[in-house]
């Protein structure tokens, strides 16, 4: 009986460890994912800025 209960506990923690370890995967993943889109919208407002510092003002940028 003991050991049943030992047995069942090991399970327990073992998948609550397996759980654990997928939500830290997924969390690192996400961060990854944000990191990812916010150096993109870094690089287009770059991109549009160098644009519209080489038309001084010549053209309105309507994508603002």
């Amino acid at each position: 009986m003991k050991i049943d209960r030992i047995n069942n506990r090991n399970i327990e923690l073992d998948r609550l460890e397996r759980t654990n370890h997928q939500r830290k995967i997924e969390e690192d993943y996400r961060k990854v994912v944000e990191k990812r889109n916010l150096d993109r919208i870094i690089a287009e407002r770059v991109e549009r800025n160098m644009r519209l510092d080489r038309d001084k003002g010549r053209y309105i940028d309507v994508d603002v």
